[in-house]
């Protein structure tokens, strides 16, 4: 029996990427993010990004597997109703910016040079750093990968999850840092209109959730 997402659960987890990337946290860093990547030229810089995606996406699907793995363990009603409100928090969480996961601050600017290695050291640790700056928006779509029931499946919704961080931030993170940088100076009202539209699309995958809407 082949073991398959439904398009709900890849558009639930692209989401939870998309928000994600645009962590007020996050934004600032992305324009140093990418002149890390970007330091080789030719052949190396491919493998170099090729390096970041692969590193991106492990760190999220390995996440994703231990999930997974954690749902078969329980009952599918309890789990559920666990998972349903355990998202709604998660939306309260993200709508007052409080970070759940704290990871201590390492050095990425000793991997400024080099091909694949380098740049899936680069993807790890770019992947480390928005754990805790995205860390509501985390632990929710790790919520519903663990009510898959198997490892497989969770761990590929966080390699969905990673495809909606990683997309924007290699095609338009450079642009979105800009234009947020500078709209944060002048219209601070912009984050908090961002930040309550993430939040209402917690709120509502939690309800999806707890209601038995979004429950595969």
């Amino acid at each position: 029996m082949a073991i398959t997402l439904t398009q709900v659960d890849i558009l639930t987890a692209l989401v939870h990427g998309i928000i994600s990337f645009f962590s007020p946290c996050a934004i600032p860093l992305i324009p140093s993010f990418i002149a890390l990547l970007v330091s080789e030229k030719g052949m190396r810089s491919i493998y170099r990004i090729l390096g970041f995606f692969v590193g991106l996406s492990a760190t999220f699907s390995v996440l994703g597997a231990m999930s997974g793995s954690i749902g078969i363990l329980m009952d599918r009603l309890i789990m559920r109703y666990v998972a349903g409100s355990l998202i709604l928090l998660m939306a309260v969480l993200f709508l007052f910016q409080v970070q759940i996961f704290k990871i201590r601050s390492f050095n990425l600017y000793r991997f400024k040079s080099g091909g694949f290695v380098s740049g899936l050291a680069i993807g790890v640790g770019i992947g480390l750093v928005w754990i805790p700056c995205a860390s509501p928006v985390l632990a929710s779509i790790l919520v519903l990968a663990s009510t898959k029931g198997s490892a497989l499946k969770g761990g590929l919704m966080l390699f969905v999850y990673s495809l909606g961080i990683s997309i924007p931030f290699l095609s338009i993170g450079g642009i979105v840092a800009k234009v947020f940088t500078k709209v944060s100076f002048k219209k601070p009202l912009f984050e908090q209109i961002l930040k309550y539209l993430s939040a209402v699309l917690l709120f509502a995958i939690g309800f999806l959730v707890l209601v038995g809407k979004l429950f595969v």
